[in-house]
């Protein structure tokens, strides 16, 4: 993509452009090693338009993260909306991760990237990776409940689910197991058979 690929002259149309650039960074080399001089020359702005629509970097790398959140859910909703049962829907996370990891666009988590680079030293972004972390496990935690389990049950293997992607995540970043999701769907569905989840749906 050219540095200059954004064409929307707008006033708004040059806050995408910072955003998408500031995304394209952050993903592919980190948020504090990222100058606002390196963003506005691939967004094609000038520093004082990046700093007209963010008066910090740091508010530039907070509404990155909740724009990357906004994304990634939405693209998890369809992906979960496409299915009909509530396995069926689980499964099609880890197929949604599967699908990212062997992508050519695949750079790691942002959400790992950020916490480990702003965790406990910036409370907004603390805030937004939380959420983002709480929202993922009480997905997993209602589709469950939705297949009929306990809730006090459904939310231990909620989080248990997310450890697993994380785990995946991390396997996939830095071992490059592009497979990582699928073996993380294989311990998950043994995991969902021993809770009796997955009697008389194995699709």
């Amino acid at each position: 993509m050219p540095t200059t690929a954004y064409s929307d002259g707008s006033r708004q149309g040059k806050r995408t452009k910072v955003l998408q650039a500031a995304r394209w960074l952050f993903n592919r080399v980190g948020y504090q090693t990222v100058s606002v001089d390196t963003i506005r020359t691939r967004a094609g702005v000038t520093k004082a338009t990046v700093f007209r629509h963010f008066p910090s970097k740091d508010v530039l790398v907070s509404e990155a993260i909740a724009t990357h959140i906004h994304d990634v859910e939405d693209e998890l909703a369809q992906a979960i909306n496409q299915q009909t049962t509530p396995l069926a829907k689980i499964r099609a996370i880890f197929d949604w991760y599967d699908a990212l990891f062997h992508g050519d666009d695949f750079h790691g988590c942002m959400f790992m990237h950020a916490a480990a680079e702003y965790r406990r030293r910036h409370d907004e972004i603390t805030h937004l990776l939380q959420a983002q972390k709480d929202s993922m496990c009480s997905a997993f935690s209602h589709l469950l409940q939705s297949g009929g389990m306990e809730i006090e049950t459904a939310t231990m293997l909620g989080r248990t689910l997310c450890m697993l992607l994380d785990g995946a995540m991390v396997q996939a970043e830095t071992c490059d197991n592009r497979d990582a999701a699928k073996e993380a769907w294989y311990a998950t569905s043994h995991l969902l058979r021993s809770h009796g989840f997955m009697a008389g749906d194995e699709g």
